[in-house]
């Protein structure tokens, strides 16, 4: 393709960097632009080559800049460095003469005695820090002790008659054993240097790509600590990252280091950490699983490690793992089953009182032999659990809480104290999300219990200032309680629960959900018509406040959405009210108002395009919209000038704009709005159909036969497009499976190939068979470049395409419907 065919292909989108529309990489743009600063970012795009290579239009570009501004950044080139050649004989003279110089001075330096400068770096030596793992880390008196011991220590011959006596493994034992031991004192006296290592930084008032060079820069420090061996300075490096940046890579190492030093508490909650950023993460299950198995969470362990083989399937340390955890389970001795019936013993729920440990380990002890042939009712053994896990909250062991908690809830689910336990657990981890779905869970339950509300409010805060407003989108899916579970209640040592006739509890049941429903449609009422009134006021934040609330009772109203993205619209939010209109028309695609604001929201994004787009779909619903062909000239005039005059008076233009977006009846704005089948007709098209209804004449006929491959699909397509060959190609599209399409287009889908594609099947296909064009359009669009060639299609090449499809629709066959053929012109935009 040459540079002429250039303008007529790519005036659709915009470039990649700059967001630079197509049309205007053209000559005569370039010819009539004198926006120095534009014509500069259109010359980076064609010197990256982005678009293409286009050397010609490159340098009619730099002539333009050169013209409008000679002394432009964009035309400075790097000057090579300079040679002896560049300089005249006298100044090269001085230069040589300067480097000799100073070479024969750094040689006189490297010459002098070495002893003269001994004294100063003895003195200095003092205020060093000691080095890592040396003698030096160790206290005075050891230190003193070891130098006496090597002071006195001489090198006395031995005779020959004692060699006799040498014992080699004993001395081979010693050696050993000091070594062992310089290990461990080396390890244990590199600790007291740590504290002087702040854990935290002060992040106040520093920038985004600030906090991430602090926070690279901490966790590499961390890295070489952790390489040389000191795993307590490499665990402080880290905390240093994750305080100023939690990242998922600083809290995997931080938790290797904290394995390698056996704090395996620590470790698990660092692994937690990272899995709930990336679930998928296989360093924090591998190490989660280490950390399990030294735990003695054998089945935790087994579980994690298989979530890893999930992922990848060929880990040959996960799978040496898992058969060693599995050893390890099966190697576990079962419980012995008492012969005979045993004592029957009440278990009681205990109280978080000071005595809860003692009586935890005497419920746990009767736990084991109550039951009939050591088989425990469900019931109990849940209060077992549940007991066992308030003693380890109390003892910190937030872990094992966890693990108890999750079997209670298991075997009696929605209970009230395993999930109380369970959210205290989760919030001393700092795993507040968790904690706060559970307390809500016991609120469900019981909605008197004040410790519950009063830790709700308090994660609230926490989750606010650690997620911002966002938060509840980032929350787990909190459990449903159902009506029958909120009767549930553990009273004094007795799971009690009333026994009533099941005819009435499924009466009151419908009841109590009648009155719900009931309600929340009251308060969806008063609460939009709140929001509506603060719009004719002109309140936007409160009422956009007043809609979210809506959204929460019912989030299937498309109108609560189109109205909070006319006030974000007001308050120019634009992104907001773009996402608000995206979700409407993923229910309704064809709603008029959430169109039209969508292209309003394109417009303040400075996305005219886009913009464009969006208009031209309410024209097509609704001819009749003044207010959209209005925007849509203005939007246009945008897309053409490009210039930021006007885009600074954008705000000015849209005020002119009155549209009565919300009213207390939504029955009128749908009248305004009212939808209509739009029927154009366009004499062009016919015209354009007569003179296309006669191929191009080739001087020789193909032959075709069918490829096996992509190189020779490419090949004929090749000689199809040079020679025009519409009818060769109808054959070749004849023979080929329609399914292999993509395989054979792969990466090579061009626009000349596409439109050929299109004149074939419409002119020597579709009267044969009509569902073999459907099939092949259909294939045809999961193509690789698919996208990208749609998108550089004119206004006359689209038309092409739509007129296929309605002659696909005339000659419609059993085996597609006309819904299938509808949601196949989306796919090609039409």
């Amino acid at each position: 393709m040459g540079d002429e065919s250039v303008p007529s292909l790519l005036d659709q989108g915009t470039t990649k960097t700059y967001q630079i529309p197509i049309g205007h990489l053209d000559y005569k743009f370039i010819e009539k632009c004198t926006d120095v600063k534009h014509l500069e970012k259109i010359l980076r795009v064609l010197r990256s080559g982005e678009e293409g290579c286009y050397p010609d239009l490159t340098l009619f570009c730099e002539k333009r800049i050169e013209h409008l501004d000679p002394g432009s950044r964009a035309l400075r080139k790097d000057k090579p460095a300079a040679t002896a050649s560049d300089f005249t004989a006298e100044e090269w003279e001085t230069i040589n003469g300067e480097l000799m110089s100073w070479v024969t001075e750094m040689r006189e330096d490297d010459h002098k005695p070495q002893f003269l400068g001994t004294d100063t770096l003895l003195e200095g030596q003092d205020n060093l820090p000691p080095i890592r793992c040396s003698s030096s880390c160790l206290p005075a008196n050891q230190n003193e002790k070891l130098q006496n011991k090597q002071r006195y220590k001489k090198n006395i011959p031995r005779d020959y008659s004692e060699w006799d006596k040498f014992d080699v493994e004993k001395e081979c034992s010693k050696i050993d054993e000091g070594g062992e031991e310089n290990n461990s004192k080396s390890r244990f006296f590199n600790r007291p240097s740590l504290p002087l290592i702040e854990k935290k930084i002060d992040t106040t008032g520093m920038t985004k790509k600030e906090k991430i060079f602090i926070a690279t820069r901490e966790k590499e420090k961390g890295n070489e600590a952790f390489a040389s061996g000191d795993y307590m300075e490499a665990v402080t490096y880290y905390t240093r990252s994750i305080s100023v940046l939690p990242t998922a890579a600083a809290y995997n190492n931080k938790a290797q280091a904290e394995i390698k030093l056996q704090d395996w508490d620590s470790a698990l909650q660092d692994c937690e950490k990272v899995l709930d950023m990336e679930p998928d993460n296989v360093k924090a299950l591998m190490r989660r699983a280490t950390v399990n198995n030294q735990l003695k969470n054998y089945e935790t362990a087994v579980e994690d490690l298989n979530k890893v083989l999930c992922i990848e399937p060929e880990n040959t340390v996960a799978k040496k793992n898992l058969l060693e955890t599995e050893k390890k389970l099966k190697g576990l001795k079962p419980v012995s089953k008492t012969e005979g019936k045993g004592k029957r013993i009440l278990i009681e729920e205990i109280e978080d009182s000071e005595g809860s440990e003692e009586r935890g380990e005497n419920a746990e002890e009767c736990g084991r032999s109550s039951g009939d042939k050591g088989e425990q009712i469900p019931d109990d053994l849940s209060i077992l659990y549940s007991n066992r896990a308030a003693c380890y909250l109390k003892e910190g062991n937030c872990s094992d809480c966890i693990q108890d908690c999750n079997r209670a809830l298991e075997l009696q689910a929605f209970s009230l104290k395993p999930l109380l336990r369970r959210a205290m657990a989760y919030e001393s981890m700092e795993r507040y999300r968790q904690a706060y779905v559970d307390y809500k869970t016991v609120l469900q339950i019981d909605s008197s219990i004040q410790a519950a509300n009063d830790s709700v409010n308090r994660i609230t805060k926490t989750l606010i200032d650690q997620d911002g407003s966002s938060w509840r989108e980032k929350l787990p899916p909190i459990p449903v309680v159902p009506v029958a579970a909120q009767r549930h209640r553990w009273d004094g040592g007795s799971f009690t629960s009333e026994v009533k006739p099941s005819n009435t509890t499924d009466t009151n049941r419908e009841e109590q959900l009648q009155m719900n429903r009931e309600k929340a449609e009251e308060e969806f009422k008063t609460l939009k018509n709140e929001g509506n009134d603060f719009v004719k006021n002109g309140k936007y934040e409160e009422a956009v406040n007043k809609y979210s609330e809506c959204m929460k009772l019912n989030d299937k109203e498309c109108t609560i959405y189109t109205n909070r993205a006319l006030c974000y619209l007001k308050l120019y939010k634009y992104e907001e009210a773009k996402q608000d209109c995206d979700h409407v028309l993923q229910i309704e695609d064809s709603n008029i108002k959430a169109f039209y604001r969508r292209a309003l929201a394109y417009k303040g994004l400075q996305n005219y395009q886009a913009s464009v787009d969006d208009l031209n779909k309410v024209l097509l619903i609704d001819p009749n919209v003044l207010e959209a062909k209005n925007e849509l000239e203005q939007v246009t005039q945008l897309l053409n000038l490009g210039s930021s005059a006007v885009t600074g008076s954008l705000q000015k233009q849209r005020k002119k704009i009155t549209i009565q977006e919300v009213t207390e009846s939504d029955e009128q704005e749908e009248r305004q709005f009212a939808t209509s089948e739009d029927v154009v007709t366009d004499d062009d098209t016919s015209k354009e159909a007569v003179q296309k209804s006669t191929p191009l004449k080739t001087s020789e006929k193909l032959t075709i036969s069918e490829p096996s491959n992509a190189y020779d699909f490419g090949q004929i397509i090749n000689v199809v497009n040079a020679n025009k060959d519409k009818v060769a190609c109808a054959d070749l599209l004849t023979i080929t499976d329609p399914k292999k399409l993509p395989v054979l287009l792969s990466n090579k889908l061009e626009v000349e190939t596409f439109l050929i594609f299109i004149q074939s099947l419409e002119y020597y296909v579709l009267g044969k068979d009509p569902s073999l064009v459907y099939q092949h359009l259909f294939y045809l669009s999961k193509a690789e470049r698919f996208k990208v060639v749609l998108g550089l299609l004119s206004k006359n090449e689209k038309e092409q395409v739509q007129q296929l499809f309605d002659l696909l629709a005339e000659n419609q066959n059993h085996q597609y419907s006309s819904e299938d053929l509808e949601s196949l012109k989306k796919v090609y935009e039409l």
